[in-house]
């Protein structure tokens, strides 16, 4: 028992003492699974070396003309006024940062080669965003927000691409994270995916979650949506969106003296369209 006062040297007072120490390692914020930039049309890229618009002409159908034989009748020639689909480039993205000097000698990380991937990460990102944009372009849609598709929405879905005459390859479900667990709850789903569960971790680095009637589920946060408002989820063929890369991603660096700073930008060019809007479906859900 104390008989008096008493001081002992603690954490406060000893406080000039007690060390403090960065870590040489840092919290990395997640990356998204950028799923949809591989899931479009990219043959146009190569036609827009200079400019910022591509039209690109259709060719419809022609009407075949049934014969009289009995009849001297003259032959029908077809009038075909045909239109463009064009494809603007217009979004210009850039990601920067700049360094002074001072803060390089003294951190005790290369801040520099820290950011550089995120730099180009944030730009693959930005197009993953606008092409997911387009999924609610399409004309066709099924389905409610906040509401988990049904399998007779994905069925008609499916009819939609079949009804335009969409090959039956590169087709591809875009699903939000939501959405997937309204899937797992389908018998349907689960069924039909039931053999690829042995690889379900391999595939989810993919961000790949199963096929569906062959055709490839993949699921990506970047869907437009939130788990309050429901998702623009996307059913589509590779040709229902066009996207052109004018320029890739391009870095600059230069030393600004006035400042005493390290600078470094990384830009882009780009732009997309919605071309067979026929062969896209928007799947509003979960």
């Amino acid at each position: 028992m104390a008989t008096g006062t008493t001081e002992f040297i603690d954490a406060t007072t000893a406080d000039a003492f007690i060390r403090e120490v960065w870590s040489k390692k840092a919290i990395v914020a997640r990356e998204n699974t950028l799923v949809f930039s591989p899931l479009v049309n990219h043959e146009f890229k190569e036609e827009l070396s200079y400019g910022d618009i591509v039209h690109v002409p259709a060719i419809t159908n022609l009407t075949v003309q049934t014969k009289d034989r009995s009849a001297n009748a003259a032959t029908i020639f077809e009038t075909v006024t045909e239109a463009n689909t064009d494809i603007t480039v217009a979004t210009w993205h850039y990601a920067a940062v700049a360094i002074e000097t001072a803060t390089e000698k003294q951190v005790s990380q290369n801040l520099l080669n820290r950011y550089a991937p995120k730099m180009g990460y944030g730009l693959g990102q930005a197009i993953d965003d606008v092409l997911a944009g387009r999924v609610d372009d399409f004309t066709n849609a099924e389905g409610a927000l906040t509401i988990d598709l049904t399998y007779a929405n994905v069925i008609r879905g499916i009819q939609y691409l079949d009804d335009a005459d969409a090959p039956l390859e590169d087709r591809a479900f875009a699903i939000s994270p939501a959405q997937r667990e309204g899937f797992m709850g389908l018998d349907q789903f689960i069924h039909a995916d039931y053999s690829k569960v042995n690889a379900g971790v391999q595939m989810r680095v993919r961000a790949k979650v199963g096929d569906w009637m062959a055709i490839p589920v993949y699921m990506s946060v970047n869907v437009e949506g939130t788990n309050a408002a429901g998702h623009d989820n996307g059913l589509f063929h590779k040709e229902a969106i066009a996207h052109i890369t004018q320029m890739t991603p391009t870095t600059w660096k230069q030393f600004d003296i006035d400042r005493l700073a390290h600078k470094v930008v990384m830009e882009q060019l780009s732009g997309s369209a919605i071309m067979r809007n026929n062969h896209g479906v928007f799947l509003r859900g979960s």
